[in-house]
């Protein structure tokens, strides 16, 4: 299914095959647009459309809990992923002696929140990769009758490996284990809905696969555990009675907004808007299936060459939109110097070469990558 009739709207594919959404994707006309639309109003007018800035940022957030099945009243802004995560770990009535799981192939954003709470005597336990996947029953092996929480990523960010979300979340719920999922790796460019897996909470930010601003982020709270989970930074936003300021009392809101302590960044989350509404245009399963055509084109050509692809390709289950490879007798440093001059954007992550295509490109970038290897 062809979406080229969308590659317009990227200017950067007049210049280069841009193939690293999964570090910071460019901005589409419509997020540029929406930005300097905001960016115009707050110079000509100051404050005087405050109110309609607050609009659209609820017409936003509606426009997340679509995007993964969700309700607006269980999403709180937040500027990043870090952020979002950092809610949730110090939301948890922690005890001496609890324990969290998550895996040895996370991003230091999935890590660092948890093992801050080693100074409370909570225990971080990884769970670990074989062949760059991470097995539902080794999660399972790590739980005790101690295990508070399992982090995980949507999809692993060095490796591409899609966890399975259904079966762990499943095993939490069944064990009564909270489930706290990264889905910065795969929102946008994979399907999720938190009605298909038990997740009780999400966190996400804008830069990379959701082609949003940076600072942009948000947090998926399940609606029963938003009084639960112990709001450590409160302020004047996330209050009932917020433009009543001279009420000191007011309790705070019984939605995820209790979380929003303080004033948001309008300007991202109207950015994050514009990127929502087209992807939500264009369609979350056709994104994925063009991504995933897309990533396989590439593994037949790399495969063809006689590149070594570490991502797991055992299932389709486990595919993203990250494919990860090296080569025996080229060194990456070489490889990636190749490819800049190629004009083609790839990161580099660890010991191998990262390629993530988004659904606006096509096969020609793909092949320009090709092409570019020796």
């Amino acid at each position: 299914m062809s979406l080229t009739k969308y590659r317009h709207l990227f200017p950067i594919t007049k210049e280069y095959a841009y193939l690293n959404h999964a570090a910071t994707a460019p901005y589409s006309v419509p997020v540029a647009r929406a930005m300097d639309d905001f960016i115009t109003n707050r110079h000509r007018r100051g404050g005087l459309d405050i109110q309609k800035w607050e609009d659209r940022l609820e017409k936003v957030r509606e426009l997340v809990a679509q995007l993964i099945a969700a309700a607006p009243e269980e999403i709180a802004f937040t500027s990043n992923t870090s952020h979002s995560l950092n809610v949730v770990a110090s939301g948890i009535d922690w005890r001496q002696g609890d324990n969290l799981i998550g895996a040895e192939t996370e991003f230091p954003a999935n890590v660092y929140p948890w093992s801050n709470l080693q100074r409370l005597g909570v225990e971080v336990r990884f769970a670990p990769a074989h062949d760059n996947r991470i097995l539902v029953e080794d999660i399972a092996a790590l739980m005790d009758e101690h295990t508070r929480l399992v982090a995980l990523s949507f999809v692993e960010f060095a490796t591409g490996f899609r966890n399975d979300l259904r079966a762990i979340g499943q095993l939490c719920w069944e064990r009564g284990i909270y489930f706290c999922v990264d889905g910065i790796q795969g929102l946008g460019a994979l399907d999720l809905k938190v009605t298909q897996s038990p997740i009780d909470f999400l966190a996400a930010g804008g830069p990379k696969w959701l082609m949003g601003p940076i600072g942009a982020g948000f947090l998926y709270c399940r609606r029963a555990l938003i009084e639960k989970l112990i709001p450590i930074r409160v302020g004047w936003w996330g209050v009932v009675d917020r433009d009543d300021y001279f009420r000191y009392d007011s309790p705070l809101r019984d939605d995820a907004r209790r979380f929003e302590e303080g004033s948001l960044n309008l300007l991202g989350i109207h950015g994050l808007g514009a990127s929502l509404e087209l992807l939500l245009e264009v369609g979350i399963p056709r994104i994925e299936e063009r991504v995933l055509g897309l990533t396989d084109h590439l593994i037949a050509g790399l495969q063809e060459r006689g590149y070594h692809i570490t991502t797991p390709l055992a299932s389709p289950q486990e595919r993203s939109g990250i494919v990860c490879f090296n080569h025996p007798h080229h060194a990456l440093d070489d490889l990636e110097q190749q490819l800049s001059k190629a004009r083609v954007i790839i990161s580099k992550r660890g010991q191998v070469i990262r390629v993530s295509p988004h659904f606006y490109n096509d096969e020609t970038d793909i092949d320009q990558l090709l092409s570019a290897l020796p």
